[in-house]
């Protein structure tokens, strides 16, 4: 009787921290800048490219842009 008492009470604290943690909330939201640097680029660069299409026509990051030279 303690032994099946103790396992419901273990199991409580593991259930909510299993519901809790599948959260579908992102770490980085789409629309706020990620840390300083990318709003210092923001502001003097405007928006930077994310994705371009490649030969197919299908979505890959824009590498060359992102990290390539930024003229003024």
């Amino acid at each position: 009787m303690q032994q099946q008492q103790f396992i419901r009470i273990a199991a409580l604290p593991l259930l909510f921290i299993c519901l809790c943690g599948c959260s579908q909330k992102s770490l980085f939201p789409k629309d706020q800048q990620r840390n300083q640097f990318e709003a210092y680029n923001t502001m003097r660069y405007g928006p930077q490219i994310m994705e371009q299409p490649d030969l197919f026509g299908l979505p890959e990051p824009a590498l060359r842009e992102r990290l390539g030279k930024k003229n003024q």
